[in-house]
């Protein structure tokens, strides 16, 4: 098994505050997220240190997330996956990532960056699905945020 990380980067069109606004709300990926179908918390409110987040993905598989940290000031959150599907298609284990936002002013955009660190022996396979679930995430949020231009 070894040590992954996998970082991508977009920038979103939207001042970095009224991403944030969507971002920090820690159940609502479903709203920017079109690989996920539901999200639900548990050991709430959605923006407390070790609440929970179950989400269903569009595979149907069923994963939960702990909120590990949040920073308005830094515009970061931080979690880890805490629970799995049974049996797992693609081992991962000890994920952490985290999402950031920084402003930028030139243009009133914001540059959105998303990593995430595990362990697998199929890094092929988790690089490809993480890849491929935090673009939906960028893609989610350039839709639902290009109106407001």
């Amino acid at each position: 098994m070894s040590d992954i990380e996998v970082c991508r980067s977009s920038v979103i069109p939207a001042p970095a505050d009224r991403v944030w606004a969507l971002l920090r709300d820690f159940n609502a990926m479903p709203e920017w997220n079109a690989t996920i179908r539901a999200s639900r918390i548990e050991d709430g409110p959605a923006d407390r240190i070790g609440c929970r987040r179950v989400l269903t993905f569009d595979d149907d598989s069923v994963w939960t997330h702990e909120l590990t940290g949040l920073s308005d000031p830094e515009m970061r959150l931080s979690y880890a996956i805490v629970g799995t599907p049974q049996p797992m298609r693609i081992p991962i284990h000890d994920y952490r990532a985290s999402i950031r936002l920084t402003a930028i002013t030139d243009g009133d955009l914001t540059l959105i960056e998303w990593r995430a660190k595990f362990e697998t022996d199929r890094e092929a396979d988790v690089r490809e699905r993480a890849g491929a679930v935090f673009q939906a995430g960028f893609d989610g949020l350039k839709r639902r945020f290009a109106p407001l231009r």
